[in-house]
């Protein structure tokens, strides 16, 4: 081998390490879709990878890519997801002055529930670099795609979180189209709603997903009560496990006249009127969410119909 092409190969070697280290993939998904044990539609279902999510990408190959979500290494269709470049902080290289600068620059978002994550990626599955406190102050640096915010902590740790998780500030008000398809303001988008608002977007993302028996997360399907805890524990609302507990123990009980948005709803569903079973989330006007056994998955359903003949109560838990 000669000197040149020595010189060239060591060159395309140090560029394959280079490009591995500065930029890592991840997956988001463009529709719902199954998570499996082997890049195989015949394939176990490991769980299911939730519309507009995101997940570290391992590795990819003949139509599959191989990912890591919410604790599950499993298999989805590239069909099925948008891959993306994601420049590591290893490969950043921001001097500490332009971070400086940027910092200055930045205005202060508000932590509002305990044991807030700050994680070191866009995803669920990415390691968490620490917890904040409620009330905590952290600086705002970017706000990223598929409802995620870049901010620094007051100690200089950087990560991303939810942006449900923090309270914006009205500087950052600015117009976005949202799912809907109208306009409303980035402020809304990322964050000051009420927690209601808030609890009642986050709980509607998880439309379709499926229904599992004992389920709790939405990589492995939610039964109705696993739904509702799911729900409000990420809003700090911790609540019982079992619809009948949580009927039981949970809130204050109004009546079906009191019904606000965010309330919880309960039913018998075997019609006996004498056991509460079921569990769900009012929206407003006639609509509640739920994981329904029956449908298969997480929907909106009309309280008038079906379900109204089966109510039991409904307790308030958000104060």
């Amino acid at each position: 081998m000669n000197t040149k092409a020595l010189i060239a190969l060591l060159v395309g070697i140090f560029l394959m390490f280079f490009s591995a280290k500065a930029f890592a993939q991840s997956a988001q998904a463009k529709s719902t879709i199954n998570i499996r044990s082997a890049p195989s539609t015949s394939s176990k279902i490991l769980g299911v990878f939730p519309k507009g999510f995101k997940a570290q990408v391992l590795s990819s190959a003949g139509g599959w890519v191989k990912i890591s979500y919410d604790g599950i290494v499993g298999y989805v269709k590239s069909d099925y997801i948008k891959l993306t470049n994601d420049k590591t902080s290893s490969a950043s290289n921001t001097s500490r002055s332009s971070v400086a600068k940027t910092v200055a620059k930045a205005v202060q978002a508000t932590v509002l529930k305990d044991n807030a994550r700050l994680r070191s990626d866009m995803s669920t599955s990415s390691k968490v670099l620490k917890t904040l406190k409620s009330g905590s102050k952290v600086y705002v640096l970017s706000k990223e795609a598929n409802g995620w915010v870049k901010v620094k902590t007051l100690d200089g740790t950087v990560g991303y979180m939810a942006y449900y998780l923090l309270r914006m500030p009205s500087q950052l008000a600015s117009k976005t189209v949202s799912r809907g398809g109208f306009e409303r303001s980035q402020e809304e988008a990322f964050g000051n709603l009420s927690l209601v608002q808030r609890i009642l977007e986050f709980a509607q993302r998880f439309r379709g997903i499926r229904y599992s028996y004992g389920g709790t997360s939405p990589s492995t399907g939610f039964d109705c009560s696993g739904f509702v805890q799911f729900v409000f524990k990420n809003f700090g609302i911790h609540l019982e496990r079992t619809a009948a507990d949580m009927a039981r123990t949970n809130g204050v009980r109004i009546s079906y006249s009191e019904i606000k948005p965010g309330d919880l709803l309960f039913f018998d569903t075997d019609g006996g009127k004498n056991y509460i079973n079921h569990v769900g989330i009012y929206l407003g006007g006639g609509k509640f969410i739920h994981a329904s056994s029956a449908r298969g998955r997480v929907i909106e359903t009309d309280l008038n119909s079906y379900y109204g003949r089966f109510f039991m109560m409904a307790k308030r838990v958000i104060r």
